[in-house]
């Protein structure tokens, strides 16, 4: 299997999360991984980095990092001795590669609304995810709203929501909390994952207000200031933590949440933590987006500052809900056997259209070319 990673969809600004990012990618070029020696690949996975310049707007850069990109990739598939390969893309600019790799099937992997990412250049990547609609053998799309919205044009569009690794984060309903949780204030409320525009912090200081004796902890990367947040006291920002660690973190919580603004962007979303916190036992207070109400009877929604404050004092109190028939069929191993399925379909279908037409197709009269 081979793994490819490219640049984002956003133009680089002035900040230190873009600046990580950076010094992230040019390890990545220098073969070093993205930014850590730490990170063991499986036996069967490689990794590739191939050298990109932002700012897609301008022609001449997207064509060189087309090429770098279908050079890097075919190199890698000749010293892998691979060829006619799968190809599942997860970002509209990967619209440049279709046809390029001699694919025998190409799947648009959707898991976003990019063009309502902030800072993107959001007609440039509508204008990719048209060419992808186009190009692509089928899509998977993670919401229904993107299902809906993301039609491939030659063939099926599936609704693949994310999966969760109910062994990995049902660890944390018997795990020793982090050592950071053991002179922490209680209760704790809890977040993980990247804290952007997408979260409301109106809510965030309206809960440290409410619980002015609990910790509000929120661990992963920071695109946004968090000068309001910082002015409480029982506030504690922590840098991402590794994954095989994370339960340890979850267990720490008395209650998770997922503090999303409600929006076009958030819409369209289905958040991995969603699951993750369900695997893990502990209750779930969370905005009410499209992807998480399909979960209420399972996990409590609040659309207000004051709806959700008392949804996290019910929680707190009452605990959290028995979510286990919720996640049945919800593994990753039942969405990556689902999409292979599909997948396996689609290949089909496309042999039996290429020998329909190799049967149909006019004999040449001798001595002329088709065509003549």
């Amino acid at each position: 299997m081979l793994w490819v990673n490219t640049i984002g969809l956003r133009n680089p600004t002035i900040s230190i999360y873009d600046a990580r990012r950076i010094a992230e990618k040019a390890m990545g070029w220098l073969g070093r991984g993205d930014g850590g020696d730490d990170l063991v690949l499986p036996e069967n996975l490689t990794v590739i980095s191939p050298f990109m310049v932002p700012w897609n707007q301008f022609g001449i850069l997207r064509a060189f990092n087309r090429r770098q990109v279908v050079s890097s990739v075919r190199s890698a598939m000749e010293e892998l001795e691979f060829d006619s390969p799968l190809v599942v893309a997860t970002v509209p600019n990967a619209a440049d590669y279709i046809g390029r790799l001699g694919e025998r099937l190409f799947v648009y992997y959707c898991v976003d609304e990019f063009s309502e990412w902030p800072g993107v250049n959001g007609e440039l990547v509508k204008d990719l995810e048209r060419t992808m609609l186009s190009g692509v053998d089928m899509v998977a799309a993670v919401s229904d709203r993107l299902a809906a919205n993301k039609k491939a044009a030659n063939g099926p569009t599936h609704l693949l929501t994310h999966g969760v690794d109910i062994g990995h984060f049902g660890q944390a309903s018997s795990a020793e909390p982090a050592e950071m949780f053991r002179d922490l204030p209680g209760p704790v409320i809890g977040y993980f994952g990247l804290i952007d525009e997408r979260t409301d912090q109106d809510l965030l200081v309206a809960l440290m207000e409410r619980f002015p004796e609990s910790s509000l902890v929120l661990i992963g990367n920071t695109k946004v200031s968090l000068g309001r947040l910082e002015q409480f006291d029982n506030f504690h920002h922590v840098p991402p933590v590794p994954y095989e660690v994370l339960p340890r973190y979850i267990a720490g919580f008395d209650v998770a949440i997922i503090p999303y603004l409600v929006n076009e962007l958030s819409n369209n979303i289905n958040p991995l933590k969603l699951k993750e916190y369900m695997a893990s036992g502990v209750p779930i207070v969370s905005t009410p987006l499209p992807e998480v109400v399909k979960f209420d009877g399972f996990i409590r929604t609040a659309s207000t500052s004051a709806s959700f404050t008392e949804a996290v004092a019910s929680a707190l109190t009452d605990g959290g809900r028995d979510v286990s028939a919720a996640l049945v069929g919800e593994s990753w191993a039942d969405k990556a056997e689902l999409l292979s399925g599909w997948m396996a379909q689609r290949l089909e279908e496309k042999s039996a259209v290429m020998s329909d037409e190799t049967v149909c197709k006019p004999v040449s009269e001798p001595g002329k070319r088709d065509g003549e």
